[in-house]
């Protein structure tokens, strides 16, 4: 009984050890954020610490022995932090990263008209920029040199004519942005009129028909309200029911001079219409456009030979709209270094020599135009179809662009005549809207979303998806100006979401659109978005008003984005095509 009482008390005097050093990080995902020149504090929480010894080491290096450490860097990218604690009971290490980010100072842009802020005596015009990294940040607003708002946006009203400046500085913790706005204040707007070029980068605007044929021409217009028609051919006035459109069949092979005068009728006072810009006043503003009569539609037919090749020749025209893959190196396939109209062209020819790779098109309105080395005949030798274009499209998956024709009526080997619609399933509803135009402005920073106005005033953005692209800028490199104009015909969206799942459901139309899972299309449901094939009938062809044009071949054809819409995180709504193949050649 004794000894075992003293075996008892043995146990009850162990010494029970001293527990290792645990370390808890003040950051629950074990990364930090700082910014270039910045001080970021880390300061973990250490249990069972008592004597111990701290250690922070950088790419090998000790850089601290305090039980927290300071962190500061001149260079952007990520940094791996070790820390150690060491005690005579063991030892505990933590490993964290640290992003180091450039300075965010604020970015500003604002959407400016292509030709200069012109806006009336005594109107209210609404600055309202968007500013990149405005978190936190300050608004001063000057006119020569008077602070006259630090709100976020500006009502702009001066009752005297002239020029003004106005000067925007936004600062934020991490700098300073500047804007300067340039105002002409003006007792009535530049009113303007012409006719448009049939391509963005075209030389000229000469109108080519052939005889017997009719040409349709129509005016676009810059701050007319209430505009009145009146047209002359060779300055005789004809009678044309004072119409926008005029349709025009020359008597005779020769060259004819078109004008057409437009004039402002409205006069009720100052209204708002496109653009935020308030217009009133009445003008009167002439145009002309040289059309030339060529001989009979059988005298520019180019046959197929036995060199003929059924696939497309050669790429004219490379014209998208801002979209997530213009400039983009990887899935998009851009080097990144074009810069002129003809390397685009050359990108998307050898995006499309292979047959199965695809080139983007942007948002709305953004084309490419291809030819062939001969004409392609309206005989529907392709059970009814004359020619196809591949697209990517499949179940769920549609992204509609929109296919003209053009014959080379002028024999110069060149899409520099007039362009025919393809009728669609669309074509006829009242929610497909003809002859829509938005203008696309350049961002002012990387990274920015592309913001645009159509023709009706109303706004949007192309936006920029960082979680998915690298490339600074959505705006194509290649285009010089600070904003450019793309018009074409606009179908009504068919994208929904689901409310569940939040997958977007990019929904197919009948028939009549390349990139589009409809009728039209080849067997296949495509899940795996390969190539696939829609054809299309030369006898679809129509008129500027909705008549066929009975056209017997084609030498170009276009294709355009067909909707304004953008589908959440899956981003804007963009056509890609593939190739284009004269399938009356088809084996």
């Amino acid at each position: 009984m004794v000894l075992g009482m003293v075996s008892c008390n043995d146990d009850d005097d162990k010494v029970v050890p001293e527990p290792e050093p645990v370390i808890t990080l003040d950051s629950e995902t074990g990364v930090y954020l700082v910014k270039v020149g910045r001080q970021l504090v880390i300061n973990p929480t250490v249990e069972h610490d008592k004597g111990a010894y701290y250690s922070w080491i950088i790419e090998g290096k000790l850089v601290g022995m305090e039980k927290s450490y300071t962190f500061s860097s001149d260079t952007c990218g990520k940094v791996f932090v070790i820390f150690r604690v060491e005690t005579k009971n063991g030892a505990a290490e933590e490993e964290m990263r640290v992003d180091v980010a450039e300075l965010a100072p604020p970015v500003i842009s604002l959407m400016m008209p292509a030709g200069g802020l012109k806006v009336l005596a005594n109107t209210d015009y609404k600055l309202n920029p968007d500013v990149q990294n405005r978190e936190g940040a300050t608004y001063k607003w000057t006119l020569e040199d008077q602070v006259v708002s630090t709100d976020s946006c500006y009502i702009f009203n001066q009752p005297e004519l002239g020029h003004y400046t106005i000067s925007l500085e936004v600062i934020n913790e991490d700098g300073k942005g500047e804007k300067t706005i340039d105002i002409d204040v003006v007792d009535q707007m530049p009113y303007k009129v012409e006719f448009d070029k049939p391509t963005y980068f075209a030389e000229n605007n000469e109108r080519s028909v052939f005889s017997g044929k009719t040409i349709y021409l129509q005016p676009s217009l810059e701050y007319f309200m209430a505009p009145a028609y009146v047209w002359t051919i060779d300055g005789r006035e004809v009678d044309n029911g004072g119409k926008a459109l005029f349709a025009y069949t020359p008597d005779a092979a020769g060259e004819y001079t078109i004008g057409v005068k437009v004039t402002e009728t409205a006069n009720s006072g100052p209204q708002i219409i496109t653009r935020n810009i308030i217009r009133t006043g009445s003008a009167s503003v002439e145009s002309t456009v040289k059309v030339i009569c060529y001989g009979t539609e059988d005298s520019r037919k180019r046959p197929v030979t036995a060199a003929s090749s059924a696939l497309w020749n050669k790429v004219y025209e490379y014209c998208p709209a801002p979209g997530q893959f213009i400039n983009e190196t990887k899935t998009g396939g851009f080097l990144g270094n074009e810069i002129t109209h003809e390397q685009a062209v050359a990108y998307a020819e050898e995006r499309l020599k292979p047959g199965n790779v695809w080139v983007s098109l942007g948002g709305f309105g953004g084309y490419i135009v291809v030819g062939f080395d001969h004409s392609i005949e309206n005989k529907g030798g392709f059970d009814g179809y004359d020619f196809s274009i591949t697209g990517n499209q499949f179940e769920g998956s549609s992204e509609p662009g929109i296919v003209w024709v053009m014959q080379d009526v002028n024999g110069n080997l060149l899409p520099d005549d007039e362009w025919y619609e393809l009728k669609g399933s669309e074509t006829d509803k009242e929610e497909t809207v003809q002859e829509y135009a938005v203008t696309y402005y350049r961002p002012a920073g990387p990274g920015m979303k592309v913001e645009w106005t159509d023709m009706n005033g109303k706004t949007g953005s192309i936006d920029y998806l960082i979680e998915y692209h690298s490339q600074p800028y959505y705006y194509p490199n290649w285009i010089k100006e600070d904003s450019y104009t793309l018009k074409g015909t606009c179908l009504k969206a068919r994208n929904v979401q689901d409310p569940t799942t939040g997958f977007w459901d990019n929904q197919s139309f009948d028939w009549g659109y390349a990139d589009n899972f409809g009728q039209d299309k080849a067997d296949g449901d495509n899940a795996e978005a390969g190539p696939l094939q829609t054809y299309f009938k030369i006898g679809n062809a129509i008129n500027r008003d909705g008549s066929p044009a009975n056209l017997k071949y084609i030498d170009f054809i276009k294709v355009q984005t067909g909707t304004n819409a953008k589908s959440g995180w899956l981003g804007e709504q963009s056509t890609e095509v593939l190739s284009f193949e004269d399938k009356n050649m088809s084996k």
